[in-house]
C-alpha cells in the first residue's frame, strides 16, 4: 500500500513574520506563518484550504526549475500543508510525487461525512482521469489510503483537448443523504460532475452540467449552503477566447435553477447537456472593452449568493499578450429579487505576459462577506502603481477591504507595503475563530505551468481589520 511521503517542522513553533529588512509588512505581528517555501494553486478549484479538528489544511503544487525537468527533486509534487492552530508547527505531507508541474493539479479537500478527509486532483487537461485519496483515521490529516483512479467518459483526445480532466471541486450534501458531487471539467471541455454515495469510496459519472461555446470552456466557481444547493458563477469561455459576461445558477434536486429560484433545465445525467452557459441569469454584460472573469463566489447569513470578480477594461482590437494593462475589481450581490454590481477597485496589471486577463485575484470572507481581501499593484482607489520603497519596482500586494452599505462603497487598507515580491491569489478560510484566517502565495509567478518561486503563507487577521 502506497502512503504519502511526510515530513515535519517536528513541534517547533514555526517562525512567524517576514525576514527583517525585507520588506514592510503590516499584518499583525507574531501573525503570519510560513507554510511552506514552495507551493501554488490555480483558482478553479474548491476547498483549496480547510479548517477541522484544530488544524489548517491547505493544499499546493510545488515548483523546481521549468516545465519540462520532471526529474528535479520535488518537481510537480502535490503537497499538503498542515498547521496546528495552537502550537503553530507545521506538517507536509506528500498525495502525488512528480505529478504535474501545474498550478491546476492542487486538490479540492473535503470533510467527509465520517470525519475523514477526501484529496482530489488531476493533471492538467492531458488525460481523462481523476485522482483520490482518502485519509486513513477519522481527522487524521497525516495517513492517506492509496490513490484511486476514475477514468471520465469519452474517447482518447490529445493534450489539451477533448474530454481531458482539469479541476476538482468536491462538495457534499447532508440533505441528500450525504451524497458527494465532485465538480470538474472534462467531456466536451464542458463543466461536468461525478457521484459518490459511499464517503467517496467509489464513484459514477453523474452528468454535464453547462454547454460551452464550443471553443475552450465555461469557467464556473461553486458554493455550497452545506446542506441540499449548490450555486455557481460562470462565464461563456476562457477571456483569452471570448468577451466573457457573468452569469449565474444553482443546483437543487436535481434541477438547476435561475437566480429567483425559477427552473433552467434538469440537472443532466448523461454526457449531453442541455443548458448553455448564457442562459442563466445574468450578473455583468462584457463587451471588448470589459471582459469579465469570476474570483470568488461566497453565501451571505441568508445564503444567498455574493461574487467577486475582476473586468480586464480596453481590450479591443488587442492580440493576445498586447493588453492587460488595466483590471477593476467588481463586486456583485444577489438581494432575492435582482442582482446588483459595481466596479470597487483598481486590480492592476495582468499577472505576467501572455495571459492578459490574469490579475493577483481576491477573495470573500465566508463569514462576513462585507469583507474582502485583494491583490493588486495599483493603489485601489485611484490606479496608481504601487511602487516599492524598498526596490523601486512595481509588486502586487494585499488589501482589505470592507463595505458598510451592501457594497455600495468600499474602503481600502493595506495589508502588505513596500514589497520585494508579489503577495498573490488570497484565500480566506471557513475558520471559527475569533480571528479570520488568511493564506496567500508570496513571491514571483511568471506561468501556470511551473514557472512560479511562491512561498504559502498564512495569518490570522482580527475581525475589525
Amino acid at each position: 500500500m502506497k502512503f504519502p511521503l511526510l515530513w515535519a517542522l517536528a513541534s517547533v513553533a514555526v517562525a512567524c513574520g517576514l525576514a527583517e529588512g525585507e520588506e514592510t509588512s503590516l499584518l499583525p505581528p507574531g501573525n503570519n506563518i510560513h507554510l511552506t517555501d514552495n507551493g501554488a494553486w490555480s483558482w478553479f478549484m474548491d476547498p483549496r484550504a480547510i479548517v477541522d479538528q484544530g488544524r489548517l489544511i491547505v493544499g499546493s503544487v510545488r515548483a523546481n526549475g521549468r516545465f519540462a525537468d520532471t526529474n528535479l527533486p520535488g518537481w510537480g509534487n502535490v503537497e499538503l500543508s498542515i498547521l496546528d492552530l495552537k502550537f503553530r508547527s507545521v506538517t507536509h505531507v506528500i498525495l502525488a510525487e512528480h505529478f504535474e508541474q501545474d498550478d491546476h493539479d492542487a486538490p479540492g479537500l473535503l470533510v467527509l461525512p465520517d470525519g475523514r478527509y477526501l484529496s482530489a486532483y488531476s493533471r492538467h487537461n492531458v488525460e481523462r482521469k481523476m485522482f483520490f485519496r482518502i485519509s486513513v483515521r477519522p481527522g487524521d490529516p497525516f495517513e492517506w489510503g492509496p490513490e484511486k483512479v476514475f477514468v471520465t467518459p469519452g474517447s482518447d483526445a490529445p493534450a489539451f483537448h477533448g474530454n481531458n480532466v482539469t479541476y476538482a471541486n468536491p462538495i457534499c450534501l447532508p440533505g441528500e443523504s450525504n451524497r458527494i458531487y465532485l465538480l470538474h471539467r472534462s467531456v466536451n471541455e464542458d463543466p461536468n460532475y461525478l457521484i459518490s454515495d459511499d464517503n467517496a469510496e467509489t464513484w459514477r459519472y453523474g452528468g454535464h452540467v453547462l454547454i460551452g461555446r464550443g471553443g475552450y470552456a465555461p469557467y464556473l466557481k461553486y458554493a455550497s449552503d452545506g446542506r441540499d444547493t449548490i450555486h455557481f458563477v460562470n462565464t461563456e469561455d476562457h477571456p483569452r477566447n471570448y468577451d466573457n459576461s457573468l452569469y449565474h445558477g444553482f443546483i437543487r434536486g436535481g434541477k438547476i435553477h435561475f437566480s429567483d429560484g425559477r427552473v433552467a433545465a434538469d440537472l443532466s445525467t448523461t454526457t449531453n447537456g442541455s443548458l448553455k452557459a448564457w442562459e442563466l441569469t445574468k450578473i455583468f454584460q462584457g463587451d471588448a472593452n470589459n471582459r469579465a472573469w469570476m474570483a470568488d463566489i461566497r453565501l451571505d447569513e441568508k445564503q444567498r449568493p455574493v461574487v467577486l470578480f475582476t473586468v480586464h477594461k480596453n481590450g479591443a482590437g488587442q492580440k493576445r499578450g498586447e493588453g492587460g494593462e488595466d483590471h477593476r475589481f467588481h463586486f456583485a450581490r444577489w438581494d432575492g429579487t435582482a442582482w446588483h454590481e459595481a466596479e470597487i477597485a483598481y486590480a492592476g496589471q495582468r499577472l505576467y505576459a501572455g495571459e492578459d486577463d490574469y490579475t493577483g485575484l481576491g477573495a470573500i470572507d465566508p463569514q462576513d462577506v462585507s469583507r474582502l481581501i485583494i491583490s493588486t499593484d495599483a493603489d485601489p482607489l485611484t490606479g496608481n502603481p504601487l511602487i516599492s520603497q524598498t526596490d523601486k519596482r512595481r509588486h502586487h500586494e494585499l488589501y482589505i477591504g470592507r463595505t458598510r452599505d451592501a457594497g455600495a462603497t468600499w474602503s481600502w487598507k493595506p495589508l502588505t507595503r513596500d514589497s520585494r515580491t508579489d503577495h498573490l491569489r488570497p484565500l480566506l478560510v471557513n475558520y471559527p475563530g475569533d480571528k479570520s484566517l488568511l493564506v496567500w502565495m508570496r513571491g514571483a509567478y511568471s506561468n501556470n505551468h511551473g514557472a512560479w518561486t511562491t512561498r504559502v503563507e498564512a495569518a490570522f487577521l482580527d475581525r475589525e481589520h
